[in-house]
């Protein structure tokens, strides 16, 4: 015996029509989604790894590029672009070392010194080393010398000094064992000491951290989004 039979393929035609319609609405909402749940892991990330001395370090992790219905990626990075220079966060991934852009040496602040009293501390506003306003002068004798405000002046190849009144007569000078500095009597404190250059270690997990929460996340935030954007249309068709 033969049965023949029909079968109305069109409303899953429109569901598929429907499906086809909302996954890339879906998608877009799941990757911005995921690029913000990134955005505040990295932040609290960094909190633990570094010390945080100026809060806009932390916003310079951010979406660079959102994505679009008809452009479906985005971009969480490092924004490096800040003022005055380069960020060096970035660096902190697979390590490295700061190098000198201008001038042959780095002027590294002194940690427990005046222009830095403690390492948590960013240096203070009057002491920064554009505040000094270092000036070339020529002594009678023919003899170049680099003296700025605040009673600074430059020893070339050591450091940054500043001549403080008695009260305040404390030099910081490198002890021979264990790299810390030790007060001794002067009439001149050391800001800034000179460095060909300043390591910078791996100890920043961006990429990784990356990685680990896309692959625990994203698919649960794209069912999710896949969801909203289904029920949404059902609502409007009631």
């Amino acid at each position: 015996m033969l049965i023949k039979t029909q079968i109305d393929v069109s409303r899953g035609l429109q569901l598929t029509d429907l499906l086809l319609k909302k996954i890339p609405y879906a998608t877009n909402n799941a990757l911005t989604r995921t690029g913000r749940e990134l955005v505040d892991v990295e932040r609290e990330e960094l909190k633990t790894e570094f010390q945080i001395r100026k809060p806009f370090i932390l916003n310079r992790v951010r979406i660079t590029k959102f994505s679009r219905v008809n452009d479906l990626w985005t971009r969480v990075a490092i924004d490096s672009n800040v003022q005055g220079g380069k960020l060096l966060l970035a660096m902190f991934e697979e390590g490295g070392e700061k190098m000198p852009e201008l001038g042959s040496e780095l002027a590294v602040p002194i940690t427990g010194g005046a222009a830095r009293p403690s390492f948590s501390q960013t240096v203070r506003p009057s002491l920064l080393y554009k505040a000094l306003h270092m000036r070339k002068s020529v002594t009678s004798a023919g003899k170049i010398q680099y003296k700025g405000d605040r009673r600074t002046f430059i020893i070339a190849g050591v450091g940054i000094f500043q001549r403080v009144s008695s009260k305040k007569r404390v030099q910081y000078i490198k002890r021979t064992k264990g790299g810390k500095y030790s007060p001794t009597r002067s009439g001149v404190v050391l800001l800034y000491k000179f460095k060909q250059g300043a390591p910078l270690k791996a100890q920043m997990h961006f990429i990784r951290t990356a990685r680990e929460l896309v692959m625990k996340r994203f698919n649960v935030i794209w069912r999710e989004e896949l969801a909203r954007e289904l029920a949404g249309r059902a609502r409007v068709r009631r």
